[in-house]
């Protein structure tokens, strides 16, 4: 209550005509000027009024008039029909009978419970969510600290090593960048989270202390809580940092790890991080490819095509579906995804299991038994496209990130590898708005379309480009553009050319062999390669797969 030497200096603006004024009428808990006393006593001729100087008013709840008995205040609450009444509307008006109770009471049991409720807010909820941004500050410190200690360990081991040793080093400081955005970019995203509900619920607070001080009856009565028991408040996500380990054996042999990124070199041989496989077929290519069967799907244009087995494939288009179908044409299965428009990439483990990334909600999904199971869930602003299940049961996806485009490792749910900068720390891929396609080949190449940059780009095992290819080679009429690609038994790179209507074929180290070109596959987009080594093309905007066989 504020005191009286403070209440002689308020100024209140009269309740009818507005000018400045030092009446009040306690009764009525209006202030009036000295010439609106009369006007006001007039509107209200029944009841009492009690003209005081402002300075001597007492506050008290404001009554609402009754609009069926002049002069009267409902100061009462008809309990039957929740709603302000006054004294002759319980004795003889519609009201009568009814179990009516003093409204000032309504409100104290209100203001009761209001404040109850506020100070369990205060002292329960609040705590949770400050102990939780507080918990998460902490891993932001972890990870920001942990990371930077190992940039300096990092240079630290580089005055050891010489130039080819630089290579290793880039990468390792490109590995623990991103190593750092994923993990800050997921703990930032939960902290938004947090501090949002955190506003929120302090924002709630402030309004319940402003309803416990007002002196309207029936903004009191009309409260509603909308404070629901928390959720869970989320704290989960696990700060995985590898460790950068050095070993030197003498003064012949030094070695790095820092996760699946490793190498040693000895004086006697140079460092090396592709394994290399050799092959032996006795497959060749033929001189004409053949179409061995032609199926018709419902996807218009038709995006993806995933080989199963000998003689099924996933395929995906425009929809947020993925059906399995297989070489005759008949639809096998057809599951519906969670994608607000489609899925992004597709792909099968050498267990015939679906596995598909979905941009909208930053997942990489699998589909087993018919249902959807979210496997990884990237941070806010990694969004991923299009990805590979490898033989070695990795998982390569495309992430696109502030524009940028990088190709990712997963081994399980284990991040293991960041492909983005070159030798000499420029981008690998090109920014653009496509989405690349990527596939390992069987010495553990990685042999991407960058359809950004109207190129195929391979890499070995440590992320190193080994070449490029710009389709000039092929001497097609217009320019390279190309879309999916694959490896078959022989490592041989194929690739989608939706400008030429044609295949590219090229061996493991780039060396253009032959175009296959056909009159019935018309802009090739999809590709896969079946068990049988048969060409599983995708036409896009026919919707229709044409199988082929290419080898002898």
């Amino acid at each position: 209550m504020a005191s009286s030497s403070t209440l002689t200096k308020e100024v209140i603006g009269c309740g009818i005509c507005g000018v400045p004024s030092q009446q009040f009428c306690n009764n009525c808990q209006v202030c009036v000027c000295v010439d609106c006393i009369k006007i006001h006593a007039d509107v209200f001729p029944s009841l009492p009024h009690d003209i005081v100087l402002l300075k001597d008013r007492r506050l008290r709840l404001i009554f609402l008039a009754c609009e069926f008995h002049p002069g009267q205040y409902c100061e009462t609450n008809c309990e039957t029909c929740n709603l302000a009444v006054c004294i002759k509307c319980t004795q003889s008006g519609a009201h009568q009978g009814h179990n009516v109770v003093e409204l000032y009471k309504v409100v104290e049991a209100k203001k009761q419970e209001i404040e109850k409720q506020t100070a369990e807010i205060e002292s329960e909820i609040i705590t949770k969510y400050q102990a939780t941004l507080t918990d998460i500050e902490s891993k932001i410190f972890k990870v920001t600290n942990e990371c930077d200690k190992r940039k300096n360990e990092r240079e630290r081991l580089r005055n050891i090593w010489h130039q080819e040793v630089d290579i290793i080093f880039n990468k390792v400081g490109s590995f623990t960048q991103f190593i750092k955005d994923y993990n800050l970019a997921a703990l930032t995203t939960q902290r938004t989270n947090v501090e949002q509900q955190l506003q929120e619920i302090i924002l709630k607070v402030e309004q319940n202390k402003e309803i416990l001080n007002s002196n309207l009856p029936y903004e009191v009565v009309n409260y509603q809580s909308t404070v629901k028991e928390p959720k869970e408040i989320s704290n989960d996500f696990e700060i995985r940092l590898p460790c950068l380990k050095s070993n030197a054996v003498g003064d012949t042999e030094l070695s790095i790890k820092m996760g699946e990124i490793q190498a040693t070199m000895t004086q006697t041989s140079q460092t090396c991080l592709a394994n290399g496989l050799t092959l032996l077929s006795t497959k060749e290519l033929l001189s004409k490819s053949k179409v061995v069967a032609s199926i018709s799907t419902k996807y218009k244009p038709l995006f993806r095509v995933a080989c199963v087995g000998t003689d099924e494939a996933f395929i995906t288009g425009k929809g947020k579906t993925i059906s399995r179908i297989d070489i005759r044409g008949s639809v096998l299965d057809t599951f519906t995804t969670e994608c607000q428009t489609r899925p992004s990439g597709i792909s099968a483990n050498e267990q015939g299991e679906l596995l598909y990334s979905d941009c909208d909600r930053r997942t990489l999904n699998f589909v087993r038994q018919g249902q959807g199971e979210v496997f990884i869930t990237l941070p806010k602003g990694w969004d991923p496209y299009s990805l590979c299940c490898c033989k070695s049961g990795d998982i390569l996806v495309h992430v696109s990130c502030g524009g940028k485009n990088r190709i990712i490792r997963y081994k399980g749910e284990h991040l293991t590898q960041d492909i983005d900068l070159d030798q000499d720390g420029n981008p690998i891929f090109k920014e653009g708005k496509f989405t690349l396609n990527m596939v390992e080949n069987n010495n553990g190449d990685v042999c991407v379309s960058d359809v950004n940059a109207e190129n195929v780009v391979v890499l070995d095992t440590a992320g190193r480009v080994r070449f490029r290819y710009d389709g000039i080679a092929a001497k097609r009429k217009k320019p390279f553009s190309p879309r999916c690609i694959v490896t078959d038994c022989l490592s041989q790179i194929i690739v989608t050319d939706v400008n030429n209507f044609c295949i590219h074929i090229l061996d493991q180290d780039g060396k253009f062999l032959k175009c296959l070109i056909n009159s019935r596959v018309k802009v090739p987009c999809g590709l896969s390669v079946d068990c049988y080594g048969r060409l599983w093309v995708g036409l896009l905007e026919k919707g229709k797969i044409k199988v082929l066989e290419y080898l002898n």
